[in-house]
């Protein structure tokens, strides 16, 4: 059996990019962020190639939908992280910590939903996905602030992430709405 499957490899590499990229933002030099940027947007899209991949090739695997979003989930946090411990921001600090306890919900709700035998409840929806392409979007602009000398481009960018929080909330109440409406 081959163990070796390319996005598997693609869902690892977020958890190397996710241990990288933070130090890369605390080094805080230009050159190191934005090999810290580079390596954002490397993992952001691995995170849309390797479903794409998987299914492509047939290569689905039950592990690999487990560790999919524990990989997205880790380079998020970290980096968020990471950023909020190098910035003087509430507003970043506030948004970071909206979106990975609405993370943490949702990973949460999914569980619990499958604990009691309800497989597709808590499924992503098209608002989760605008929601992580909207939320690495400004992740990354985020990262890119320090090498960016245009006038409030930090307030753009910390906009970016705010829109990707805030439809991040509402799918996570859709999806709270859904799994609790399969209980009666």
């Amino acid at each position: 059996m081959n163990i070796y499957k390319l996005p598997l490899a693609l869902t690892l590499s977020r958890f190397v990019i996710g241990i990288l990229v933070p130090v890369f933002i605390i080094i805080g030099n230009n050159p190191s962020v934005a090999i810290a940027a580079g390596l954002f947007v490397i993992g952001a899209l691995s995170d849309a190639a390797d479903g794409a991949v998987a299914r492509r090739r047939s290569q689905q695997t039950p592990f690999g939908a487990f560790l999919d979003p524990i990989a997205d989930k880790f380079l998020v946090f970290m980096v968020l992280i990471a950023l909020v411990y190098v910035s003087d921001s509430l507003a970043l600090l506030v948004l970071g910590l909206i979106i990975i306890a609405r993370e943490m919900f949702v990973m949460s709700l999914r569980e619990w939903a499958s604990s009691r035998g309800i497989q597709g409840i808590v499924q992503v929806a098209i608002h989760g996905k605008i929601k992580a392409v909207m939320q690495m979007a400004g992740i990354s602009l985020v990262i890119s602030v320090p090498l960016v000398s245009l006038d409030y481009f930090r307030e753009f960018a910390i906009s970016i992430l705010a829109i990707g929080t805030l439809i991040g909330v509402y799918s996570g109440v859709l999806y709270s709405k859904s799994a609790f409406k399969s209980f009666g």
